[in-house]
């Protein structure tokens, strides 16, 4: 019944648009239905994370193979299945973990159903469940939980009867999922501390095998000793990490408490503006007081931790819940410069919240002796929970399945967000709504960090060359050039490669020599270093600008400076040869070649009609008269 109900509060939504990076990470799918690349290569050669992530690639071409079209509807109802699934091992995993601890079979089955409901329909996990990309987090969570399942009953199967071949079987078993975690998403590495913690609470009262704490000595402490004497030798790679953020690292671990408690604020209370998917703009802890609430969640938190480690062995499930929150967060949400909060960083988190409130109610169940009228109505606010749930996700949900209805909520929610505000500037582009796109920029740059009045400027030019309706006035440019200057931001570079690409559809009111110069002004200013993709792709399209105004000898030299950058970008490599040609420089076309081929034959077959259509080029271009470059 669960599971129907689950399906119905979700089913309004399933044919929802694609939002924030689905299209561009679902690119190379695209791309293998038309032809132009490999399965492999989708698979294999993924940008998304360090490892690539290629058993969610995996899944995401099944998906197109099965279908054979790329419409949401194709996508959505398999990170549905994934949801259920991973509240299937939810339940798994409660039920196992009571057994552990002595519970009875009716009891633990009952808590175990309670929890998995109570997870399916939390509204906050509307925001991983219906935003495509996100499978990736909730595959990971998958694997994670079916790693904790799987070890759990192994260390129950090892309490009955510990032999060589259980123990080779619990560690084999482990490394196994957690690989298949961590080649879903990095953060799937977390599931051998996470195994750690449950021995360390579910399992402390039991005989512990030798072999499993060398087991966990060896799989923690040395790759933390890596870790650190990486860290040792490289002590600038962190805070330069934050180059591209409007952050410190200091000032992220400060914020970081705050959002943990906002987070579970979010899953236990899904109301008012907490909820959305669009966070940008929260508010960064500069010291313990500003904001106040700062020091208060550090404490908070430290008070908590204190607790569950102080009742490790009195309430094991608390400890567990407790300790395996802060441990499944520690990846995204602590030193490495992401982005500061995103709500699908909770989802495997939220199934530690509940055990920990689980392992609570548990242990006053045996403590205290409730009257019937108090346990009467314990369980009528429990089924007003679950219904308040059910409603909220179904809610949301529906409003998640039309565009213009889920921009209207998220606007209700978060009226501020820059990238919101920018995403109702590109919807009123498409509109051909000038004023209100214009109206939305200039709502954006009043909330916006002062470095991204930029961006902001760049998203003027395009909303007029987009929607057409009027010239580009004198003073945009006047504008662009006084913000020429500090740092290229992510959002900036995209603004750039928006506008070359919008140029290179037409845009004839867009004074291309003038516009490129501000970039070039831009680019000179900056602190950055030139290998920052932020500022090695903004050169690049900062070139197509200057090779539509006709100068194509600088925009060569620039491209080849961002192709330098990039470590020999293959895309921008190919526009640098197309450059060099036209400008008869054949050596340095041979030298571009020479790199391109390097890469041909690895999936990519554009890339090989390209690097074919060079070669059949080349003898035309050698039989040319030399020109020198500089």
């Amino acid at each position: 019944m669960a599971i129907v109900l689950t399906v119905i509060a979700y089913a309004p939504a399933l044919h929802g648009p694609f939002l924030l990076d689905d299209i561009g990470n679902l690119d190379p799918v695209r791309r293998w239905l038309d032809g132009a690349l490999t399965a492999r290569n989708v698979a294999l050669d993924n940008r998304s994370g360090l490892l690539g992530r290629p058993l969610s690639m995996v899944t995401f071409l099944f998906d197109a193979w099965r279908t054979g079209d790329m419409h949401s509807f194709t996508f959505k109802p398999t990170n549905l299945a994934i949801h259920i699934l991973c509240g299937a091992l939810t339940y798994a995993l409660t039920e196992t973990c009571l057994k552990a601890l002595g519970e009875p079979t009716q009891r633990r089955r009952l808590v175990a159903m309670v929890i998995v409901v109570l997870w399916l329909w939390m509204p906050i996990h509307v925001s991983t469940v219906l935003y495509v990309i996100q499978r990736m987090a909730q595959l990971s969570t998958l694997w994670m939980l079916t790693t904790l399942v799987f070890y759990a009953r192994m260390r129950l199967a090892m309490e009955a009867n510990s032999t060589a071949a259980r123990t080779a079987g619990l560690w084999i078993g482990t490394l196994t999922l957690t690989c298949a975690a961590t080649l879903s998403k990095e953060n799937g590495l977390l599931a051998i501390p996470l195994a750690a913690v449950m021995e360390w609470t579910i399992f402390a009262r039991a005989r512990r095998p030798m072999a499993v704490t060398a087991g966990f000595a060896a799989l923690l402490a040395i790759p933390a000793l890596v870790v650190l004497v990486v860290l040792a030798m490289h002590p600038g790679y962190l805070p330069a990490s934050y180059a591209a953020r409007d952050f410190t690292l200091g000032q992220r671990l400060l914020t970081e408490p705050r959002i943990l408690w906002d987070y579970i604020g979010t899953s236990f209370f899904p109301v008012g503006s907490w909820m959305g998917i669009y966070h940008d703009n929260y508010v960064v802890s500069k010291s313990l007081l500003r904001p106040v609430g700062t020091l208060t969640a550090i404490v908070a938190w430290i008070s908590v931790v204190a607790w569950a480690l102080a009742w490790r062995r009195k309430v094991p499930l608390f400890a567990f819940g407790v300790l395996g929150f802060v441990v499944a967060h520690v990846m995204e949400s602590g030193p490495i410069a992401l982005e500061l909060y995103f709500e699908h960083r909770n989802y495997l988190p939220s199934v530690f919240a509940l055990l920990a409130c689980a392992g609570l109610v548990t242990w006053a169940t045996h403590a205290f002796d409730f009257t019937v009228t108090f346990r009467r109505a314990a369980k009528v606010g429990l089924v007003g929970l679950l219904a308040i749930y059910g409603l909220g996700t179904w809610n949301q949900a529906s409003a998640w399945g039309d565009a213009d209805e889920f921009y209207a909520l998220q606007y209700d929610y978060n009226p501020t967000s820059p990238r919101l505000l920018s995403a109702l500037t590109a919807r009123a582009m498409l509109a051909k709504d000038l004023p209100a796109a214009l109206a939305y920029i200039d709502q954006a740059e009043r909330h916006e960090d002062v470095s991204e009045h930029g961006t902001s400027t760049l998203w003027r030019f395009l909303a007029y060359c987009e929607t057409g309706a009027a010239p580009i006035p004198d003073s945009l440019y006047t504008e662009l050039e006084g913000r020429a200057q500090g740092r290229i931001t992510s959002y900036a570079m995209t603004a750039w490669e928006l506008l070359a690409n919008r140029l290179d559809k037409g845009c004839p009111s867009l004074d291309a020599p003038r516009t490129a110069r501000a970039g070039l002004d831009w680019l000179r200013r900056t602190m950055q270093v030139p290998a920052d993709q932020s500022v090695w792709r903004t050169r690049y399209n900062v070139a197509r600008i200057l090779a539509r105004s006709g100068d194509i000898e600088s925009a060569a030299e620039l491209t080849n400076r961002a192709w330098i950058d990039s470590g020999w970008n293959n895309g921008i490599g190919a526009l640098l040869f197309q450059f060099d040609a036209a400008l008869g420089h054949v050596e340095r076309c041979k030298d571009i070649l020479r790199h391109l081929e390097r890469s041909y034959g690895g999936g990519d077959r554009s890339l090989d009609e390209v690097v074919d259509a060079f070669r059949e080029a080349m003898p035309r271009l050698e039989a040319q008269p030399a020109k020198t470059h500089p």
